[in-house]
């Protein structure tokens, strides 16, 4: 157990380290009062103007019209010194009418040859060689919901909504707004046109919304804002100017459609000749009011997503995998609540994809068996009410799935269901309060409809999702909870809980943080959720310092320790404990450098790699390091390395280290390549290989893992709207077990054993994604796309790099060339054509 003198030696600790924060208090509290009095620190305000004739969206100010508005100027400073005047002034008007609100922004510039105008795919914002516009928009100007729309000067579009812990940003999301820009002889011009359909606001005659505009100058990494953004308090959400006096809003109409085409050609190595195939469907908005919109999706083709990047897992926990589908990615910031919510559920593997093998008879084998369940709808409802009230409605279905089995002897052939028709459906209340705070009700309930069938069952899940913050934004209280229900035909349900709350001091240099979590064994999420594991106590306490503005040589920096303490949730054992050390520093010249440590003075007692419940595997104390640097991404040249080394005290000498690099180059505005590669070697490394269920043994075995992952990727953008993306992955991967195998013993530790089976693994996962993408108008695309994989196992293990290629190449690839074409219909602009 922990030693008791060492929690009273950390908590004294963090007492000490609290003092000066404490003795700042007053002090911080100065500050902000000074920076209300402060002109240019001060939350700004202006009156938008509306309009009966709207501007042409050319790149260019000079229509009259844009005069009537007021000015928005005297930009400050977010990095590198937050709060210093901007050294560019920056003007922007804004109007609005019945159907749009339009933002027109001069950029000056003294030296406009000298601007930076690398051009990038949509959404490439984060690392792109290129001025940048942005504004900040929140209808209900709460502080918390909104979206933000960016152009860079050579025309790059970018659109966030903030993710539901309102932490940072989420780009998955794609609206339809129309901008132009351009460079003149003193700096350049930003105009964007907004529709409504890409906003949600309250139904009022008189609004007055959150707004804030952004300016980045790429070459001296200047970033400024219109109103005042405090770079220690909150997100930058949090820190809005207003827009008042929009008055009488009448918006038109919001429906569009955007029904596509697609059509495949595909060779894989279990079909003699090519199959041809093709599929048409729809995608529906539909806005219900001014608050709420419909999304839905009628026979979705998610076929030239881009492929997921494979493993080999020899972990006992299941690989999460991002979401790349296009529905399941825009709009679902509501749906993000309570953490209970893993859109890649919908679709996947059917749940009794792998029972097919254990109910064969001796003569039969499988000849078809889909690996992912059909989807045949999938419909979103959400949006906000005037009182700040955020309601969201999820549903999808998936077909019923069947694997053919067949007998060999006698030619027979059986269906045997994997999966029931299934029904997926979530609902969520967020209710807005003051000071940024939220608290959230959220529920998930996945139906199956196989009443004859005990192996499926009916799963529900309910929970909460809260944050609650003082006036200064310097202290919070936030939090999840969750109770899981599973219903069974003629078995008793399942029930468990999950919680996890934090507290603390979450603002300013000085941050100081408590952590309580917790799972029981019996709670379970993964039918409609992701769940890594259950079963879990952890206390932490978190400690961190911040420095914002620049001083010597470093731009800024974040410095922080942590210390968890684990148990089981039941029954309550001490698991282990660990301390964290994490260090990242930024400096002028834009180079970055991240430390990790980590340290477990007891080791582990592992209770989920021995895959029997009761049973764990005590691992040695152990220390891990790792050092990541990384170079100025603004230049031609750039690049980062990393190195990690891990070392656990074991009478195998256990031991694993990585190394990997990634040089990028900027060979042109329109052309890049970025190669990133790694190896990561585990030495002497012990796990899980096999069990006997009726004598109660658990074997593991002795084995050096060694994996080697190369990712070419490279673009060339022919303009704003047309660009050819190649993305190439190779990933080899050995497990080699040395022939010393062990029985596990009750206490936790290992016994040798003789075994015969041969557990060795040698994988390899190649991908090539080549896709050209046009916009060939707002809201429509035509992308073609080849795509050539393969993945491929054996017990065979390869040391040359060569060899393992060859034979990855004799396995047989997948090619699959592909088009599609979406078309986007707008209500109001059809009426307009007739």
């Amino acid at each position: 157990m922990l030693d008791i003198n060492m929690l009273r030696r950390l908590f004294l600790l963090i007492i000490i380290s609290a003092i000066p924060s404490m003795a700042c208090m007053s002090t911080g509290l100065k500050d902000r009062k000074d920076r209300a009095d402060d002109p240019v620190l001060r939350q700004k305000a202006m009156e938008a103007v509306k309009i009966t004739e709207a501007p042409v969206i050319d790149g260019k100010l000079d229509e009259e019209i844009w005069l009537k508005s007021e000015l928005a100027d005297n930009f400050v400073q977010y990095s590198p010194y937050s709060g210093s005047p901007s050294k560019f002034r920056t003007e922007v008007r804004i109007l609005y009418d019945n159907s749009a609100i339009y933002i027109g922004a001069m950029m000056y510039d003294p030296n406009p040859d000298s601007i930076y105008t690398e051009l990038g795919e949509r959404d490439s914002d984060y690392g792109l060689n290129a001025d940048q516009f942005a504004v900040d928009i929140s209808p209900y100007n709460d502080g918390i919901n909104g979206a933000t729309f960016k152009v860079s000067v050579s025309g790059v579009q970018s659109d966030k909504i903030p993710t539901s812990d309102h932490r940072s940003r989420s780009d998955t999301w794609d609206a339809v707004w129309e901008s132009r820009t351009s460079i003149i002889e003193n700096g350049w011009v930003a105009e964007i046109r907004i529709p409504y359909s890409a906003l949600r606001f309250p139904k009022a005659e008189v609004q007055t919304w959150g707004i804030n505009f952004w300016r980045e100058v790429r070459r001296s990494r200047e970033q400024s804002s219109w109103n005042y953004v405090d770079r220690e308090t909150g997100s930058t959400f949090n820190h809005l100017g207003e827009l008042s006096s929009i008055r009488d809003i009448e918006p038109p109409l919001r429906l569009s459609m955007t029904p596509y085409v697609s059509a495949y050609l595909e060779k894989n190595p279990y079909r003699s000749r090519p199959g041809f195939t093709y599929n048409g469907g729809l995608d529906l908005k539909y806005g219900i009011n001014e608050s709420f919109t419909l999304d839905a999706t009628l026979v979705p083709d998610f076929g030239q997503v881009q492929s997921d990047d494979r493993v080999l897992n020899l972990s006992p926990y299941e690989v999460r995998y991002n979401e790349k589908r296009p529905f399941f990615m825009e709009g679902t910031e509501l749906f993000n609540k309570g953490n209970i919510f893993y859109s890649r559920r919908i679709g996947s593997a059917p749940k009794g994809y792998y029972n097919v093998y254990d109910s064969l008879g001796p003569t039969e084998e499988v000849v078809y068996n889909p690996g992912e369940s059909s989807l045949i709808n999938a419909t979103k409802i959400s949006g906000r009410t005037k009182s700040g009230l955020g309601i969201g409605v999820f549903n999808a279905m998936t077909n019923s799935m069947y694997a053919t089995v067949e007998d060999i002897e006698s030619g027979d052939k059986r269906q045997v269901m994997t999966d029931p028709l299934t029904n997926y459906s979530m609902i969520v209340l967020d209710q807005s309060m003051k000071n940024n705070s939220y608290i959230s009700l959220v529920n998930t309930n996945v139906w199956r409809n196989a009443e004859k069938d005990e192996n499926f069952y009916t799963a529900n899940v309910s929970g909460t999702e809260f944050s609650i913050r003082d006036r200064s934004r310097q202290y919070s209280f936030s939090g999840q909870a969750a109770v899981s229900q599973k219903y069974y035909k003629d078995i008793e349900n399942d029930f468990g809980h999950a919680f996890h709350f934090r507290t603390g001091k979450t603002g300013g240099a000085l941050r100081l943080e408590y952590v309580l979590e917790a799972s029981s064994d019996t709670y379970d999420q993964n039918d409609m959720g992701y769940m890594k594991r259950n079963n879990e106590l952890q206390n932490q306490v978190n400690i961190s310092y911040n420095i914002f503005k620049p001083f010597w040589k470093i731009l800024n920096s974040r410095t922080s320790f942590s210390f968890m303490h684990m148990m089981l949730y039941v029954p309550r054992v001490f698991t282990g404990a660990e301390f964290n050390f994490n260090s990242n520093v930024t400096f002028i010249n834009h180079a970055m450098v991240f430390l990790r440590a980590r340290y477990k003075p007891y080791g582990e007692d592992d209770y989920y790699e021995p895959r029997v419940e009761g049973w764990f595997y005590h691992r040695g104390r152990e220390f891990a390091t790792n050092v990541w640097l990384s170079s100025d991404r603004s230049k031609k040249v750039s690049g980062n390395i990393r190195v990690s080394y891990n070392k656990i005290w074991s009478p195998y000498d256990q031991y694993q280290y990585s190394f990997s690099f990634g040089p990028t180059l900027k060979l042109t505005d329109r052309f890049s390549l970025n190669y990133d590669f790694e190896i990561r070697k585990r030495i002497n490394d012990i796990g899980y290989v096999d069990s006997n269920d009726e004598q109660e043994i658990i074997f593991f075995g002795l084995r050096n893992n060694m994996t080697v992952e190369n990712k070419l990727q490279t673009a060339y953008i022919f303009s704003a709207d047309s660009y050819l993306s190649l993305r190439l992955r190779h990933y080899w991967s050995r497990a080699d077990y040395l022939d010393q195998y062990y029985t596990l013993n009750t206490d936790g530790s290992l016994t040798d054993a003789d075994l015969d089976d041969n557990f060795d693994y040698n994988y390899n996962a190649w991908n090539i994604d080549l896709v050209y993408t046009w916009r060939f108008a707002p809201g429509s695309e035509m992308s073609v796309v080849w795509k050539n994989s393969i993945y491929s196992g054996t017990e065979q293990i390869f040391y040359d790099f060569g060899q393992n290629m060859r034979h990855m190449f004799e396995t047989g690839m997948t090619n699959s060339l592909s088009l599609k074409i979406l078309y986007y219909f707008d209500w109001m602009n059809l009426r307009k054509k007739s």
